[in-house]
C-alpha cells in the first residue's frame, strides 16, 4: 500500500485513512461536514500527491498529440491548458485529461487510476516520433474555495490574472512552484505542484497563512461530494470505453470539430451533423437518505431508462444526489423518475449538471 509523503502531517490533523486502490489516503479529518463547509464558504486544502501527472517532451510532442487527441492543441497558447480525450475508432473514451503548454514541455494531468493505460495508448502510436513521457518528481496540493486566491496571495504575494485552465510559476523556498487553476469541485480550485522534499514546509506555510481565513484540510470523502455536486465526471465511474464524449456532455470543452483527423473524429462529425445520442449524463436529486450504488437502475413508471454512476449526500441541498445516464425521453431537468435502491423505488428528479453552482 502506497502512502503520501505528508502522511505524518495528515495524522497530526486527525486524518482517518482508507484504502483507495493501491493508495492509503485521508478519507476525512473527523468532521466531513466541517470540511465541506470550509471549501464551499472559506478555503480548504487537500493532498493530491497520489494523482498522476506526466511531462511530455521532445521536438514532435505537439504534432504527435495533435494527431491523436480530440481537441485542438495547435490553438493553445503558452501558459494555458485544454481538456481533451483519447477515443477509439468508434468514438468511445479511452482517456480524458488536461494538457498545459509549458515553455519546453506539455504537462498532462490524468486520472491516476487510468494513467498507465493512457500512456500505453499514446506509446502505441509513437513510431519514429521524437517524444518522451516521464513522471515529474512533484507532490500536489489542491487549494479550494472562495478564499483560495486570498490565501495564495498571502503566501506568494500578488497573483497574476489567471483564467480557468491556465497557470503561473513562482520561486518559493528556492524551488519552483507551478500553480494551475482548474476546477475539480465546481468552485475556485488551484493545484500546487511542488518538489516532494519541500511539500512539508509548503503545507505548514499554507496553514500559517490560512489561519485567519479558516483553512481546513479535507479528504477524499469530501472531495467526492464536491465533485459530484460540481458535475465533474470521473474516469472509471462516470465515463469509460463504453461512453461517447457527447453522451457525457464533454463536447463543448473537449471536442474540436474543425481541427481535422484524429481517432474517433468521424463519429464526432456524424453526431454533430445528425445530433442524436442514446443517453445523456445528468444529475439526479433523490428523496430519502439511502445512497444508490453504481449501476442502480432508473425508471419512469415501469420503463427502465437509465442507471446511476456516482452518488453522495449533498449538504448544499440536504438531499441525496447522483450523476446518472438517462435516455433522451427523461433527460429534461425537472422530469420525475424513480431510482431502485436496495430493491425499493425512491422518487427522484432529473437535474442539469452541475447540481451545485458557486455563488
Amino acid at each position: 500500500m502506497q502512502t503520501l509523503p505528508l502522511r505524518a502531517q495528515h495524522q497530526q490533523r486527525g486524518a482517518r485513512f482508507l484504502p483507495y486502490g493501491e493508495w492509503e489516503l485521508p478519507s476525512d479529518y473527523g468532521d466531513p461536514l466541517s470540511e465541506y463547509q470550509a471549501v464551499r464558504e472559506r478555503v480548504g486544502v487537500s493532498d493530491l500527491s497520489h494523482q498522476k501527472a506526466f511531462l511530455i517532451t521532445g521536438r514532435d510532442r505537439i504534432p504527435f498529440l495533435q494527431n491523436l487527441i480530440s481537441n485542438d492543441l495547435n490553438a493553445l497558447k503558452e501558459g494555458r491548458g485544454l481538456y481533451a480525450t483519447l477515443l477509439t475508432a468508434k468514438g468511445r473514451i479511452i482517456s480524458d485529461f488536461y494538457l498545459y503548454l509549458l515553455s519546453d514541455a506539455l504537462l498532462m494531468d490524468v486520472e491516476w487510476t487510468n494513467a498507465q493505460k493512457t500512456v500505453d495508448q499514446l506509446m502505441r502510436f509513437k513510431l519514429r516520433s521524437q517524444i518522451k513521457i516521464e513522471t515529474p518528481p512533484w507532490g500536489r496540493l489542491l487549494v479550494s474555495g472562495p478564499e483560495a486566491r486570498p490565501l495564495l496571495e498571502a503566501l506568494l504575494g500578488p497573483l497574476p490574472v489567471i483564467q480557468e485552465k491556465s497557470f503561473f510559476q513562482r520561486e518559493i523556498d528556492g524551488a519552483s512552484l507551478l500553480c494551475i487553476k482548474q476546477s475539480m469541485t465546481g468552485g475556485e480550485d488551484y493545484h500546487l505542484y511542488f518538489p516532494p522534499e519541500g511539500l512539508e514546509k509548503l503545507w505548514e506555510r499554507l496553514f500559517s497563512a490560512g489561519g485567519l481565513l479558516g483553512l481546513k484540510p479535507f479528504g477524499q470523502s469530501t472531495l467526492e461530494t464536491l465533485r459530484i455536486e460540481g458535475g465533474k465526471p470521473r474516469y472509471g465511474l462516470d465515463i469509460d470505453e463504453h461512453i461517447i464524449p457527447v453522451e457525457a456532455g464533454l463536447e463543448t470543452e473537449a471536442i474540436s470539430y474543425t481541427k481535422g483527423c484524429y481517432p474517433g473524429q468521424e463519429v464526432m462529425a456524424r453526431i454533430q451533423t445528425y445530433g442524436h445520442v442514446n443517453k445523456h449524463l445528468k444529475g439526479l436529486i433523490i428523496e430519502g437518505s439511502d445512497l444508490p450504488k453504481r449501476e442502480d437502475k432508473i425508471f419512469q413508471e415501469e420503463k427502465e431508462l437509465g442507471w446511476i454512476t456516482s452518488a453522495t449526500w449533498s449538504p448544499a441541498l440536504g438531499k441525496v444526489i447522483a450523476m446518472a445516464y438517462v435516455r433522451p425521453q427523461i433527460a429534461a431537468p425537472g422530469t420525475s423518475v424513480t431510482v431502485e435502491i436496495n430493491q425499493a423505488r425512491r422518487p427522484a428528479q432529473v437535474s442539469a449538471l452541475p447540481i451545485y453552482r458557486s455563488k
